[in-house]
């Protein structure tokens, strides 16, 4: 976990300011503004912000998410980058606040006028949250959280490919909560659904902010209890057993499907 840190998000003046640096986690659109070399983050700006939201103390710097006018052009020395392309490029601490300020961004973009009557609404000072002063409606930031899960069968592991992969790679299954069920429930769902096995043992493994898809990602590890491989071809392209020593393409160390595959060589 990451040394971050939102003690207040609201306050009108932010204490000792002046004894913090401050870095910019400033988007057009989904891109993000680092240096050319994709290695940092603006401690200063001269853009004319369309909003600045505080999101709290990163080793001792404060940090801001903010958007700009897409197509504005990237000062010298920078340049905009999709998030998605600085997975495993940009510093981890970094990278993990991004998709934090890339979220709130987007919540406070898509929540200036209420959901329910349409006026104009306020933010709170005492919380994360747009009010509406004409029906009382709260907004706060939504999250979606999906379950992963990694199916095993003696010492081998369950690896499924979607169609929107990478060329040949595998990962392990998942996909996201139904009002109503618990996160053990969606787990026996899921791979039921995606591939037609039934499982048992269900076990929670950690989890992790996904903010592509505004989603929480909650892994889980699992055994196989009965039933063959039957795909569901409109979302799992195929999937097979894999041997923990003859594994194919898999997804990168900083995500958490890999580290549930880790997780099976480390026991």
């Amino acid at each position: 976990m990451i040394p971050f840190s939102s003690p207040e998000f609201f306050i009108g003046k932010l204490r000792h300011q002046e004894e913090k640096e401050v870095h910019w986690f400033i988007f057009a659109g989904d891109e993000l503004l680092v240096s050319t070399d994709k290695t940092e983050i603006p401690s200063e700006h001269s853009f004319s912000l369309l909003r600045s939201l505080y999101i709290g103390t990163l080793k001792n710097k404060h940090l801001f998410a903010c958007d700009v006018e897409n197509g504005s052009p990237a000062p010298q020395g920078w340049a905009w980058i999709k998030l998605k392309d600085l997975h495993n490029i940009l510093n981890a601490d970094h990278y993990s606040v991004a998709g934090r300020a890339l979220q709130l961004v987007e919540w406070d973009r898509t929540h200036t006028y209420c959901g329910c009557c349409g006026s104009l609404t306020f933010q709170r000072k005492e919380e994360r949250c747009k009010e509406c002063p004409s029906c009382g409606h709260l907004a706060y930031p939504k999250i979606a959280p999906a379950i992963m899960a990694l199916v095993r069968k003696g010492n081998q592991i369950l690896l499924a490919r979607s169609p929107h992969f990478p060329e040949k790679m595998y990962s392990v299954l998942a996909g996201f909560v139904d009002p109503g069920e618990t996160l053990e429930q969606c787990v026996v769902r899921e791979v039921f659904e995606e591939v037609g096995i039934k499982v048992k043992n269900v076990s929670y493994f950690g989890s992790q902010p996904w903010p592509f898809s505004r989603s929480l990602m909650i892994g889980f590890t699992c055994d196989w209890e009965e039933g063959e491989i039957c795909i569901d071809p409109l979302e799992i392209e195929d999937a097979a057993w894999f041997d923990q020593d003859h594994l194919p393409d898999i997804p990168t160390s900083l995500s958490l499907a890999r580290s549930l595959i880790d997780s099976m060589s480390n026991s």
